[in-house]
């Protein structure tokens, strides 16, 4: 299916986006929709491809929920954006490799945004460039889908939507920002088979605030490059809940995210705050080099829970951590109920190497850290961290290959008292820098039977590091592999043996 989409023609194209997006759909479109007709600079009255509308506002003026709208190929972008409304489709007539485009210039018109979403619509085969703010938005909307969408130089301005989150502030503008703030309401989403490239702040992301939940299906895109927002909007692709039963969930597969290069890049960053839960899983992506860290979970204003699982990817180049979780030590939402803040990351089946790759964090570097962070003063907020490793590579890092944990030292604090349990099973775990593990936390318990840590005889003393109140005791790595098991091997690429 995947191949026939990419190669059909438009039409061919329009029909089964049409089809596939029934499946998301939670309202219907009239059952006679209205086919209109738009290019730039254009003097018709959009009633068929010889007599397009040429301006956003008269495009506004003369459809209505449920219509189609062809985007034909203009010498110049259709400027002032499109804002549609519910049920609509904007298609993009692509003529040749061109899809006729899309920008927004004017604050005024639709905020600065290139297409502003409403529920149902569709968008398909446009190229959406150099917008004053977001490329695409959608505000509380559901079963939305983007389809063959090329966002480029979104967020000109550098400039921040109206939406608030506890910790980060206003969230920035973007590529392609999903938006649930309504108390109680589900949404959902799919951006399929589209790229976000050079967007400052953000390239795709989803935020479920005050009790909003929001999924995001994201297949099949490419995200990278882009300009930092001080102090920390370099994001390729976010998920983000905060506040009491906020609840956001990603499914990414087939991705490719690189790019964000400042010393705050983020490829992903999967966050919860004040309450609020955040998932995200991972399926056969790609990370590349970045100016921080490659994915990474976040828990602040604690009890926040946060869950990724990563499968068949590769995580790689990041300038600090490849995938790192963490709990923020900001004043906690509800004290009573700090303890319950849960980090859990699970990966199979992928390569997870090179960190420190991107100058900046070369001694740090490391390609798993599961550890608290200081983020204001004040002791390390307590919390739980669970860490599986299953059928994968680990290798490379200049600093080590797996941290557990934080001595507290650097900031002149107590110890980390957070609990870890954390299991490595049929890995291969080997040339990284100073130690394959570090233990930083005593309450730790390491299960690593089982890996091929680069040597027939197993993990050798000198590759654990043991920090503050930490003992071997905790770490458990018998019954090691003599050689690199057979998925491991294959995915660091190697021959079978």
């Amino acid at each position: 299916m995947t191949s026939f989409i990419t190669s059909a023609k438009p039409i061919s194209r329009l029909l089964i986006f049409l089809m596939t997006s029934c499946l998301t759909a939670s309202t219907s479109a009239p059952a006679l929709a209205a086919v209109w007709f738009a290019r730039s600079k254009a003097t018709g009255d959009g009633m068929s491809g010889a007599s397009p509308i040429g301006s956003s506002a008269a495009l506004d003026a003369a459809t209505k929920p449920g219509d189609i709208i062809i985007l034909m190929p203009g010498e110049t972008p259709f400027d002032g954006g499109v804002a549609l409304k519910v049920g609509q489709t904007l298609m993009g007539l692509i003529e040749g490799d061109r899809k006729p485009s899309i920008t927004n210039t004017d604050g005024d018109q639709h905020g600065g945004n290139g297409v502003v979403l409403a529920d149902d619509s569709r968008v398909l085969d446009v190229r959406i460039e150099r917008t004053k703010a977001s490329g695409v938005l959608g505000v509380d909307v559901s079963g939305t889908s983007l389809l063959g969408v090329e966002v480029e130089d979104a967020n000109q301005s550098a400039g921040f939507t109206t939406a608030v989150t506890n910790v980060l502030g206003r969230i920035s503008h973007g590529g392609i920002l999903f938006i649930a703030a309504q108390p109680g309401k589900a949404v959902e989403n799919r951006v399929l088979h589209c790229t976000a490239t050079r967007a400052t702040g953000i390239g795709i992301g989803a935020f479920a605030l005050k009790g909003g939940r929001s999924r995001l299906v994201v297949s099949h895109i490419r995200v990278e490059g882009g300009a930092l927002i001080p102090p920390l909007f370099d994001i390729g692709v976010t998920a983000l809940a905060d506040g009491r039963s906020s609840e956001m969930s990603l499914e990414m597969a087939d991705a490719d995210v690189r790019g964000r290069l400042s010393p705050q890049g983020r490829n992903v960053l999967v966050f919860a705050s004040a309450e609020a839960k955040a998932k995200a899983r991972i399926e056969r992506s790609t990370m590349g080099e970045v100016g921080q860290d490659g994915v990474v979970a976040v828990a602040a204003r604690v009890p926040a829970t946060v869950a990724i699982e990563i499968r068949d990817s590769t995580i790689e180049k990041a300038g600090q951590m490849n995938i790192e979780g963490t709990i923020l030590n900001l004043p906690p939402s509800d004290p009573a109920r700090a303890h319950e803040s849960v980090v859990s990351i699970d990966v199979e089946g992928s390569i997870i190497r090179d960190v420190g790759f991107v100058d900046g964090f070369r001694g740090e570097a490391q390609n798993i850290w599961l550890a608290p962070t200081v983020f204001a003063p004040g002791p390390f907020a307590k919390g739980r961290y669970r860490l599986s490793v299953r059928n994968s590579v680990v290798e490379k890092a200049i600093k080590a290959g797996i941290g557990l944990g934080n001595t507290g030292s650097e900031f002149g604090i107590s110890s980390d008292e957070g609990e870890y349990q954390v299991r490595l099973r049929n890995n291969t775990i080997r040339d990284n820098g100073a130690s394959e593990i570090t233990i930083a936390a005593s309450r730790t318990h390491v299960d690593a039977r089982r890996n091929y840590w680069g040597i027939p005889t197993g993990l050798a003393k000198g590759r654990v590091v043991l920090l503050d109140k930490a003992d071997r005791s905790q770490l458990d790595a018998s019954q090691p592999l003599t050689r690199p098991s057979e998925g491991s091997r294959l995915r660091s690429g190697g021959p079978p043996e």
